[in-house]
């Protein structure tokens, strides 16, 4: 950050917050499949929080995926949509709240950040004036559709995992139907709980980690290689581990990883 290299500066720095934030839900996720404890308020059942936080994962890598297929332009891109964003953000508050005294510090919160994103972004006075002429930055479904050297491997992780997870984590009849044993599962017999949730739910919250473990190691992956950070080996051979037990991350290793790390 004390470099004179805006531009560097700013690649660093987002890379950072993908990281972090990806070593925060993996710290997460690990602590909600842990039974190291037996503290009274810790639920086998709250493991399937994993489905929705390993859909934020995979948002992440689709974005990193197809980022990095042309980083210089679709970096500022993806950056230019947060700030149309935090706009359209604060005018639908300010509309609603702007004479409201209680919300003037939060009002101004958003203000003092939308100025520091304008001069952080160099914010041209045309998208100053108008927001709305700076696109979205597409979600996964319409980065399928577009061009890029890597829509083949983007199409892959739609297919065998973005779908599932995002079913569940939006809670549409095919993710609420798969989950909903397991929260009603006190309302069968004895014999019938432990065999569901001895089986069933082990079976499905070990498929979750794994497909998190997967996740945030494909995330590390295309970060490591792009920085040329030369953990190439350490992630090979955790690479090797996952797909001892998981398929699904042995594909994705043999599909795009165990070149980019040779």
């Amino acid at each position: 950050m004390g470099s004179p290299d805006r531009q560097a500066e700013r690649n660093l720095s987002l890379f950072l917050m993908m990281l972090r934030f990806t070593q925060n839900s993996f710290e997460a996720i690990s602590f909600l499949c842990s039974d190291d404890d037996d503290a009274p308020k810790r639920k086998r059942e709250f493991a399937l929080l994993l489905a929705p936080t390993n859909r934020q994962l995979l948002d992440l890598l689709f974005t990193l995926v197809y980022m990095l297929d042309d980083f210089p332009a679709r970096s500022v891109d993806y950056e230019l949509s947060g700030y149309r964003q935090l706009r359209e953000e604060y005018g639908k508050h300010h509309a609603r709240y702007g004479t409201d005294p209680k919300w003037q510090t939060r009002l101004a919160d958003l203000r003092e950040f939308q100025e520091r994103m304008e001069t952080y972004l160099s914010i041209t006075p045309p998208q100053k004036a108008n927001p709305a002429s700076i696109p979205y930055w597409d979600a996964p479904y319409r980065l399928l559709k577009k061009r890029t050297k890597s829509h083949a491997f983007i199409q892959h992780l739609e297919r065998w995992l973005y779908g599932e997870n995002s079913a569940q984590a939006h809670l549409n009849a095919a993710g609420l139907f798969t989950m909903a044993g397991f929260v009603i599962t006190d309302l069968a017999p004895d014999d019938q709980q432990k065999a569901i949730m001895d089986r069933n739910f082990e079976r499905y919250r070990s498929r979750q980690f794994c497909r998190s473990l997967a996740t945030v190691l494909a995330i590390s992956s295309e970060i490591d290689s792009f920085w040329k950070l030369n953990n190439r080996e350490t992630l090979s051979r955790l690479w090797g581990l996952l797909g001892g037990y998981a398929p699904e991350a042995d594909d994705l290793y043999q599909l795009r990883y165990r070149v980019m790390l040779t």
